[in-house]
């Protein structure tokens, strides 16, 4: 019985395991395709691509968790440079709609101003469900 149970358990873990490692490389492929839609932004902008940071991604979804706890948004203060966009959980990519949402024309010149800083050279990805709402967040090396 013990080993039947052992068993069924390592099945178990096996089993989150494969799970949680395609989700994770489904999250990797998303990411890679916003960055390339990023970095041909800033192509047709004559400036060299970004590269991802593993840093900036933890640093990312640390702000993402902040948001989740506070229940608000607050803009960091360091000399990173950050943009969220929120959506429905309806789009199958967020890391793109994302950066779509925020190069698309609007009130705010600013995010198209940071996604095309000329002294940036990395950013990070990260996406949170945060009240029914998938937030995403870019964060930048430096602030435009």
């Amino acid at each position: 019985m013990k080993k039947l149970i052992l068993l069924l358990l390592f099945i178990t873990t096996s089993l989150n395991a494969q799970s949680w490692t395609l989700e994770k490389r489904k999250e990797a492929k998303q990411i890679s395709t916003a960055l390339s839609l990023t970095n041909s932004i800033r192509l047709n902008s004559s400036l060299e691509p970004l590269y991802l940071s593993y840093e900036l991604n933890k640093l990312a979804l640390n702000r993402l968790d902040s948001v989740k706890q506070k229940g608000f948004y607050q803009p960091s203060l360091d000399n990173t440079g950050e943009l969220y966009y929120q959506t429905s959980k309806e789009f199958d990519n967020y890391f793109y709609n994302a950066v779509i949402g925020l190069i698309v024309p609007g009130d705010n010149i600013f995010t198209y101003e940071q996604i095309t800083c000329k002294t940036c050279k990395e950013i990070g990805f990260a996406s949170r469900v945060i009240k029914d709402k998938v937030w995403t967040m870019l964060v930048f090396d430096r602030l435009y």
